[in-house]
């Protein structure tokens, strides 16, 4: 028990206190006066700044807890020294109660949401978040591999002798965790109970930026949290009248089902709920997008003419491309909005020299990667509809936000900002629906998805402006109802998720996770391991590159796994003794091998070097 707190705390220090430096900087700089948006924008500089040196250290050496722990306790002193270092004069402060009441509860909610990535049970490791199933396979290989090598830079973990194009600040940062002595299920749940509730106060701010009211701000925040594909919802009249229990008694054991929708659903529902599919499986996303949402509320027309705030933005934005390598797209359609509506060359001067300065050397990692040519950028109109109407398609899918997002370009009081940013939106749905950006279609929506941040303000600005219009009566109910109606899909799917009956898959087994620490004391950190191809084997958990991971996560980063996969299959089936004339030193079998090789053959050179359980590591 005081094992896990030790792990846990651990895990809160190393994200609190880079969060609390930049707010200390944030609020000494006097940038913004709202304090829920000096701690949110100052933690996410704070945190973003950490990820970006620990990138820079681990090329010149390894980061050992001894070099960790001092950096967190240089991050201490300066945040310190910051909030006490007398000041010329105090900076008046204000507080928005509403910013504050939404940050509580979404901390409640993600506190419950965010510890179910991975579970960590006597019986094994879990997640009880089904998008994350594969992914956390993936994540786990990634963040174990740098924390046994402590050095960059990495080869791909589960594709070994290939160059790593992924951006992997995300799970850099779980890897400092776990060097500094945390687990690896708290240095993948804390930052997602940490960060999640100030994307939600971010993206509130975001929506009163930008839509001009507190109404705007809750929104945006409304929409994009419950978000998903509109009418999923409305296959729950079905599951009721199938159940046999009250209403209470199915709301409270909802069907394992996604409302929001899957990726190639058979019904079309592929605009699934951003935080299900997003935020909460796809690490990257989770500072990808709160960067994105700071960087766009300093650069606003008002705050960008306090001192130092398109500098921030520029350092933030700069930041970005090994955090969230899509958001740099669709972060680039919303500043070139931005300048348009205001060409004030000051200010972008002081944006784009430190962005250029930070982002152009991170950009070059992708220049180095093993991405198969041609295999993310292909011609490929409509996206994922299908044989369904394209106009369908995305009515069943967003409801009105498309609609009324373009008619609201033609209101001639909506403002410029607002209209700019829809505008850099459009642009983003057009080219999503006309072209693919990586190999598997669905990943078009992790630049769709800010499609749908950009469309927001100016679907809320007209909201609010109906609202108060004078026709109220009529208006006003009428609003709720379309309301509901576009959150309630997401609604269910996050409601299902904070439920204490909720469904969990088991990663990894007891056994298997004690094999992985016989791996780490048998295999050298840079030797390859012959496995099933599959996401979950116990050498992900001991930091050990696989000649083939999961196929599908190769092929979805570009990099084409095929005829690596047919060689694993020969080599465990007897056929060949090498891998694509590679001979593995060390071989892996235990229940993936057998079950995924029927004919698998143990050849005499194999020699066993330990066994526990059912699972086997030989040496040849």
């Amino acid at each position: 028990m005081l094992s896990i707190l030790y792990e846990w705390i651990t895990a809160i220090i190393a994200i609190l206190v880079p969060g609390w430096m930049g707010i200390a900087i944030i609020s000494r700089l006097n940038i913004l006066q709202e304090k829920t948006l000096q701690v949110s924008i100052g933690s996410i500089l704070g945190i973003s700044v950490f990820g970006t040196i620990l990138y820079y250290l681990a090329h010149i050496v390894p980061i050992y807890a001894r070099v960790l722990w001092p950096m967190i306790g240089l991050f201490l002193f300066i945040a310190i020294f910051s909030h006490f270092w007398k000041k010329n004069h105090k900076h008046a402060t204000t507080l928005d109660k509403t910013a504050l009441f939404i940050f509580m509860l979404a901390l409640i909610l993600f506190s419950i949401i965010g510890s179910k990535l991975l579970i960590q049970r006597t019986d094994g490791l879990y997640t009880g978040i089904i998008n994350a199933y594969g992914d956390i396979g993936w994540h786990a290989a990634l963040i174990t591999q740098l924390a046994q090598t402590k050095t960059l830079p990495l080869q791909d973990p589960i594709f070994a002798g290939t160059n790593l194009t992924y951006p992997f600040l995300s799970n850099a940062m779980s890897s400092a965790i776990m060097i500094m002595g945390s687990s690896l299920s708290a240095s993948v749940d804390v930052p997602a109970i940490i960060l999640l509730p100030i994307i939600i106060v971010l993206l509130y701010h975001f929506g009163k930026t930008y839509g001009a009211s507190r109404g705007a701000g809750i929104l945006v925040m409304l929409l994009f949290l419950f978000g998903g594909a509109t009418f999923g919802w409305t296959r729950i009249v079905a599951d009721i009248s199938q159940s046999n229990t009250s209403l209470v008694q199915f709301f409270t054991h909802l069907p394992n089902r996604d409302y929001s929708g899957v990726g190639g659903d058979t019904q079309g529902y592929d605009f699934l709920n951003p935080v299900t599919s997003l935020l909460l499986p796809q690490r990257a996303m989770l500072f990808g997008l709160p960067i994105v949402l700071a960087v766009l509320i300093l650069l606003s027309p008002t705050i960008i003419k306090k001192k130092y705030s398109a500098i921030i933005a520029g350092l933030l934005s700069g930041m970005l491309p090994l955090f969230h390598a899509h958001a740099c797209i669709a972060l680039a359609a919303g500043i070139t909005a931005l300048i348009i509506t205001n060409p004030n060359k000051k200010y972008w001067l002081q944006f784009f020299i430190p962005a250029f300065v930070l982002g152009i050397p991170e950009l070059l990692f992708y220049t180095h990667g093993s991405a198969g040519s041609g295999s993310f950028f292909r011609f490929e109109p409509g996206w994922m509809k299908g044989d369904i109407n394209f106009f369908v398609f995305w009515a069943q899918n967003t409801g009105i936000i498309i609609p009324l997002s373009i008619l609201a370009l033609f209101i001639k009081k909506c403002p410029k900002p607002v209209r700019a940013l829809a505008i850099a939106g459009l642009f983003l749905f057009c080219i999503s629906n006309l072209f693919l950006f990586a190999p598997w279609a669905w990943d078009n929506f992790k630049i769709l998805v800010f499609w749908y941040l950009f469309a927001l303000p100016i679907v809320a600005w007209v909201c609010v402006r109906m609202w108060q219009s004078h026709a109220k009566h009529l208006i006003r109910p009428l609003i709720i109802i379309i309301l509901f109606v576009q959150i309630f899909s997401g609604a269910l799917d996050i409601w299902k998720l904070s439920l204490p009956t909720a469904t969990t898959w088991q990663e990894w087994d007891a056994k298997a996770i004690i094999f992985a620490q016989y791996i780490q004391q048998f295999v050298p950190v840079q030797d390859p391991v012959a496995t099933a191809s599959v996401h979950n084997s116990p050498v992900v958990l001991a930091g050990r590159l696989l000649y083939l991971g999961y196929p599908a996560h190769v092929w979805s980063h570009g990099v084409l796994p095929w005829t690596r996969e047919a060689g694993v299959k020969a080599f465990y089936s007897g056929a060949s003794q090498t891998i694509n004339n590679e001979t593995p030193k060390f071989i892996v079998v235990g229940p993936q091998e057998v079950s995924s090789f029927p004919t698998l053959v143990i050849q005499p050179s194999w020699i066993k070097t330990v066994q526990y359980g059912p699972y086997i590591l030989f040496r040849q």
